[in-house]
């Protein structure tokens, strides 16, 4: 399991260094993203954002997969849950098993969808963390085919920051849960939502560590509303 990186990938910088394993074995860091520009689509088992994939597919095929397309999956609990919703949607690219979030940290997101444009050079040429990434979005797009361009994208209004104490807190959460220890990793978990109340990515692991019956096999966003309600947060579902 990687560490999460201390650094932010920041626009015109080099993409920090990350090592990570795909759900075929093989072993990624920071330096497989350079010699070609990759987009780099980060979703969760646990999110609808993750009914994008088939999308991804399309349109990396419909260019005769002339750039890198990565992914990267957010799940505490690892292949058990993010192999088949990987495999159910027919994906071909590698995606990367991301058990702690750890590239969620890279770029500070407190949410997912996540998408990341990476030159040649390995430098960040757009990260858009607000949680509303989405290849049917005719601006995304827009902005997709002209990185592939090697043209001027635009940088979409910066997300909030993921707070640190939180992110260490459920990277421990996660050593506990694959170690077998649920409580302990709910525990930490509740205490870094304490130190973070608007990150949606721990949120969501633990709902779906207590009440998997609605997140698999589809996503039930009725229910996370309520819940929501239930648990006094006075913000709209991302």
């Amino acid at each position: 399991m990687a560490a999460p990186s201390n650094s932010f990938a920041v626009v015109g910088e080099r993409f920090p260094q990350f090592e990570l394993v795909d759900l075929t074995g093989r072993s990624w860091s920071a330096a497989d993203l350079v010699g070609q520009r990759t987009i780099l689509f980060c979703f969760a088992s646990w999110c609808t954002c993750k009914e994008q994939l088939p999308s991804w597919q399309t349109y990396w095929e419909s260019r005769g997969r002339d750039f890198q397309m990565l992914a990267a999956i957010f799940d505490a609990k690892g292949a058990e849950t993010a192999a088949p919703t990987v495999e159910a949607s027919g994906a071909e690219f590698p995606v990367l098993l991301d058990t702690t979030s750890s590239l969620g940290a890279a770029v500070g997101a407190q949410m997912v969808p996540l998408g990341i444009f990476i030159d040649a050079e390995g430098t960040v040429a757009m990260a858009d963390i607000s949680g509303t990434f989405e290849i049917g979005d005719p601006r995304v797009r827009v902005n997709v085919d002209r990185f592939l361009a090697g043209e001027v994208v635009r940088q979409p209004k910066a997300g909030e920051a993921m707070e640190p104490r939180a992110l260490e807190l459920f990277a421990e959460g996660v050593i506990a849960y694959q170690a077998g220890d649920r409580e302990r990793a709910l525990e930490l978990w509740r205490d870094g939502l304490e130190h973070d109340p608007d990150n949606f990515i721990i949120r969501s692991q633990i709902w779906t560590l207590e009440h998997p019956e609605h997140f698999w096999p589809e996503v039930d966003r009725a229910w996370q509303e309520q819940q929501l309600a239930a648990e006094g947060y006075d913000k709209p579902l991302p």
